[in-house]
Order: structure tokens, then sequence, then C-alpha cells
């Protein structure tokens, strides 16, 4: 089997449950994703697997053995690779991984029937290289517990799937600065995560209704065009298309107060066309008309000279529109 057969085979997989980088998500605490997103890779409805950067990604991949190694020479453990996705052993939707296993001493690693649990293992090691400008996120020396929310969450999906008492992040910070956090075993959020999990899992993935949008982007995606009607503002709308039209007054300085108000706005729409208030808009969120093209070569081709009217249209393709959104003076 060729590499891209290999990982259209990892792809499919990875869809077949929820990882370590989905359920940050889900819980709201991805910097990169949103449930959304993890709803419409999960279905089949995109395509895009890429998590963050595609440049920062690579540099991660290409980074993680140099990262593991030092580690291991500086906390003397053993480590080793498990090539495999491991899925919990009561709930199959639960997938993960991992990126190493700490070995017991005089042991090997290997997972157990269930699928799951790892045997021969002592602890889990995810590795992470980060930007100097994330260096806060990660506390100074000494710091054991600074470690950014979504890989806590990563880290404790890995636990519960398989069974280990803790996980140790080693992050290479600014290409220049290791740090190591150690992440312990919570049963109790465990327990949290999984429940939160089963209820995303059965009523978004397999039941197909798509999860409440956290942005803008997620409220883009679900609705890619508008209904016509229209949403009365309440006293928050109001404080929020306020906000926007003294920020966009000032854009030299205010444009994240800018973005930050319309996206508000945005969110409450959903799929609306106009933001009002006593009947009178403040704002509209239209989607522009569709884009129509039709394939002349194809159609020349298959009727010639004078094409009928319908067939010019079956080979006529339409694109939805954007929305565009418009603050009222």
């Amino acid at each position: 089997m060729n590499a891209a057969a290999d990982r259209a085979e990892w792809l499919a997989e990875r869809r077949s449950g929820i990882g370590g980088s989905d359920i940050a998500a889900i819980l709201g605490l991805s910097p990169w994703k949103t449930a959304v997103d993890v709803w419409l890779e999960k279905t089949g409805r995109s395509t895009d697997d890429t998590i963050g950067d595609a440049e920062a990604v690579r540099w991660g991949a290409l980074l993680e053995d140099v990262v593991a190694r030092e580690y291991a020479e500086r906390t003397e453990h053993n480590i080793q690779r498990v090539n495999r996705i491991l899925r919990h052993p009561s709930h199959e939707w639960a997938i993960g991984n991992i990126d190493r296993a700490i070995v017991a001493p005089g042991s090997r690693v290997r997972v157990a029937d269930d699928g799951g649990t790892l045997l021969g293992a002592d602890g889990l090691l995810e590795v992470k290289t980060a930007s100097a400008y994330k260096a806060g996120e990660w506390g100074r020396d000494g710091d054991d517990d600074a470690v950014p929310l979504h890989y806590q969450a990563q880290c404790m999906w890995y636990l519960g799937i398989t069974g280990q008492p803790w996980c140790d992040v080693a992050a290479l910070i600014g290409g220049q600065r290791l740090v190591i956090r150690r992440i312990h075993r919570d049963d109790e959020t465990i327990a949290a995560m999984l429940e939160r999990a089963d209820d995303f899992w059965h009523r978004h993935v397999l039941g197909g209704q798509a999860p409440e949008p956290a942005t803008a982007r997620d409220v883009e995606t679900l609705f890619r065009s508008d209904n016509g009607e229209a949403l009365e503002a309440d006293d928050e709308l109001l404080a929020a298309y306020s906000a926007a039209r003294a920020a966009k007054n000032d854009m030299a300085y205010a444009e994240a107060r800018y973005e930050e108000a319309v996206e508000r706005i945005k969110l409450a729409l959903g799929e609306r066309s106009a933001l009002t208030f006593n009947g009178q808009p403040l704002a509209t969120w239209k989607a522009t008309k569709p884009a129509r093209r039709t394939d002349w070569k194809a159609l020349v081709h298959h009727h010639w000279p004078v094409p009928p009217a319908e067939l010019v249209e079956q080979f006529t393709t339409e694109t939805p529109g954007s929305r565009r959104f418009l603050l009222k003076e």
C-alpha cells in the first residue's frame, strides 16, 4: 500500500471516532477548530483534516522525534511508539493516537485485547512545539501544572482510553526551551468528558444534527445563505451594534473591538438576514447572488450547433454566494 492509501485509511479510521484534538473542540477549548468543524469532518461534510497553521503543523511533525529523544535523555525514561489508533474498551467511538508510551522498567508496551488499554507502560508522552509568543501559556520553570487547556483535555482523553495514571507533555518553546509538564489522571473529569462526547457522537454525528455555532465562521459554514427574516435587537445586541459603529469610525486602532462586536451580532443572527430595532434595520447579513457558469466546451461537444435551453441549464453549475455583513448608518 502506498503512502497516499495509508493516509486515506488512517483518515477514515480517525473519522470513525472522537480523538484527542476533537474533544478539545467539542468542549470549546481548542484555538483551532470548533464543534461544528468536528461535526463536518466526522459526517464527511468536510475533507479538511488540518489542525492549525499548516507550516507550524509540518515543523511540529518534523521535530517530534527530536523532542521525544531529548525528553527521554533528560528524564531517563524509555519511550516507545504505539503505531495504531487506540479505542476505549467500553466506548468504541472514543479513540486516541498517542505520541509515545513510557515503558515500564524491564517491559515492553503492548495493546491489550480490548484495543485501548496499554500494558507494560508507566505513563504517556505527548510532544508539542509552540511559538515563543505562546511561552506565557506554559508558565515558568517550576509551574508544573501550566499546560494550555486544550492539551490538558487531549492528555486526559488519552489517559481515559489507555488506563494510564499520568501523561507527560514535552513542549519545545520557540525552538530553544524545553518544558516538561505532567497531567495526572482524574477519573471524574474523564467521566464527564466521555458523557459529553457520547452525546456529541450520538446526537450530532450519528443523528446528523448540527451543533450550535460557536463563532461567526460556524454560522457562515452552516448557513451559506440567509432566510430573509429579521431579528429584533435586545439590549445586548444594541450594545454590540453601538460598539461596532463606534469602532468602525476609528478603525485605525479599534479593528479588534469591531470584529468582536460583529461576531456577537452574527452569532445571534444565525440564518436571519437582518438585525432591526423598532422595525428599522441596524445591520444586514445577506447572501450575494449565486455565480452561474456554463461549461460551453462540454455543451458544444454534446450538442452542436445550437443547444436547446434545457441542455444549457444541464451544463450550468451554480456556486452559492457569500454573505455580506453591512452596518446601517
